[in-house]
């Protein structure tokens, strides 16, 4: 009964019995299978602490195939963002780089990318920027989230130029995705609003 639920992404139907499921069920796969469902219907509840026990829990058994690990990996990557839990979400992202594939790598890829920055290497960052443009390009939401990413380590490598130019292209290009616009906006007009001030005090 569960299977119909989960079809329909209706988490609060399917997971009272998937904890049942889990709770009673003999066979290792079908405590897999509710163990795997409860980390991402918790997750889907914004229930980030239970998402992550289920992840790891999941995690535990060896026989996983990559697939079901990176889909845990990815939990608790996630869940860390959404919690602020910047040590667990670089963890986790590294092992879903390991050995995720498609639309997840390119994720991981992204936070590897966002990282790097944060930590001051902005060479390093631009270069992941750039195999995510190159080899995935496919997934144009990180594609653009990763064109900010490279558009703030040129500012910080003094080249306002450069950074500008990108951020203009990304409002321009990528309006399906709304939040990446209004970062790009909010990040052109920060670098924007910083270079009238260092304007002013050359003239000055």
């Amino acid at each position: 009964m569960s299977l119909v639920y989960l079809e329909k992404d209706n988490w609060s139907e399917a997971t009272p019995l998937l904890e049942r499921l889990e709770k009673e069920a003999d066979l290792p796969q079908n405590r897999t299978f509710a163990q795997s469902n409860l980390m991402k219907g918790y997750y889907e509840n914004k229930e980030y602490s239970k998402a992550v026990t289920y992840a790891e829990m999941v995690l535990k058994n060896s026989k996983l195939e990559n697939r079901v690990k990176s889909d845990a990996q990815i939990i608790i990557a996630r869940s860390a963002i959404k919690t602020n839990n910047e040590t667990k979400a670089r963890n986790a992202y590294k092992e879903v780089e390991k050995i995720a594939s498609g639309e997840l790598k390119a994720e991981a890829l992204y936070y590897s990318a966002y990282f790097e920055n944060k930590d001051g290497s902005h060479r390093v960052s631009n270069q992941i920027v750039q195999k995510i443009a190159s080899d995935y390009s496919a997934y144009k939401y990180w594609a653009a989230k990763g064109l900010i990413i490279m558009a703030t380590n040129y500012y910080e490598l003094n080249d306002a130029y450069q950074a500008t130019y990108i951020l203009e292209s990304v409002t321009k290009n990528f309006q399906q995705f709304k939040d990446v616009v209004e970062e790009a906006s909010k990040e052109l007009t920060r670098i924007k609003t910083e270079e009238a001030k260092t304007n002013e005090s050359v003239k000055n």
